[in-house]
């Protein structure tokens, strides 16, 4: 009987595990959270903590500010306990630094804070900490000091042994895409910025944060700088039929007579 017991909460366990990682695979963010409060009880793991955090973070995005206050809070928590268990591992100190930059004082947000992780991020992976560092001084409008914090990231990058392809096989998907956005929001080592977006767009799948519209409108930014007007248009469009409302690539266009 006491096996049967044993076997019966084993299966029952298992089933809860399935449906927090299949909800969190398909963005079912509200599943994901319920089920991954429930798997934390049995399995309070440093990824069960971080993954409870993305989909808290991800569900803030769909609903208006005043709605996702408690989503943000539940964010942070799970993201810091996260971190706090590991405290080495990059894409726990990158969603933290984001989380503790962009969220206001008054729930929770700290901009020192999120200083002092990215200097320890530096030390871990000097090109992600670099990059961190920038996106940190453009939240401050300190576009002179982010420039230089990612041109410091971009030489180390292109300077490493391995071949850049190499480098984002292996990476988050997520840094993939913002290394095209600071080259684009830069005028900065535009071919390695060209490389990165190309390869997002390449190898892009719905489980991807940043949509492909955003792909292709910082390709088009990109190609602008390059003076290569006609692939600047080329990409313009595709971005504004994958979606016209996007209001950036829009102005974009209209600013520049694409």
């Amino acid at each position: 009987i006491e096996l049967k017991k044993e076997e019966k909460n084993y299966s029952s366990k298992k089933i809860i595990s399935s449906i927090a990682e299949l909800s969190y695979y398909y963005k079912d963010w509200d599943t994901a959270m319920d089920y991954f409060k429930k798997v934390i009880i049995e399995n309070p793991s440093a990824e069960n903590h971080f993954k409870l955090g993305v989909a808290a973070a991800r569900k803030s995005l769909e609903i208006s500010k005043f709605f996702s206050i408690p989503y943000i809070v539940q964010a942070r928590k799970s993201v810091l306990r996260a971190h706090q268990l590991i405290e080495n591992k990059p894409k726990y100190l990158k969603l933290l630094i984001k989380l503790y930059a962009e969220v206001p004082s008054v729930f929770g947000g700290d901009i020192e804070f999120a200083k002092k992780k990215a200097d320890e991020l530096l030390k871990i992976d000097s090109i992600q900490g670099f990059i961190m560092q920038g996106y940190i001084n453009d939240l401050n409008k300190n576009k002179l000091s982010a420039k230089l914090k990612y041109k410091k990231a971009f030489f180390l990058l292109e300077n490493k042994p391995n071949s850049i392809e190499d480098f984002f096989i292996k990476s988050d998907r997520n840094l993939v895409f913002e290394i095209g956005r600071a080259v684009a929001n830069h005028r900065i080592f535009n071919n390695l910025g060209l490389s990165a977006l190309r390869f997002y767009a390449n190898s892009y799948n719905f489980m991807d944060n940043y949509p492909l519209a955003s792909v292709y409108f910082n390709l088009s930014k990109i190609y602008f700088n390059q003076l290569d007007i006609k692939n600047s248009i080329e990409n313009i469009k595709i971005a504004l039929k994958l979606n016209p409302n996007l209001q950036s690539a829009m102005n974009f266009k209209k600013k520049h007579d694409l």
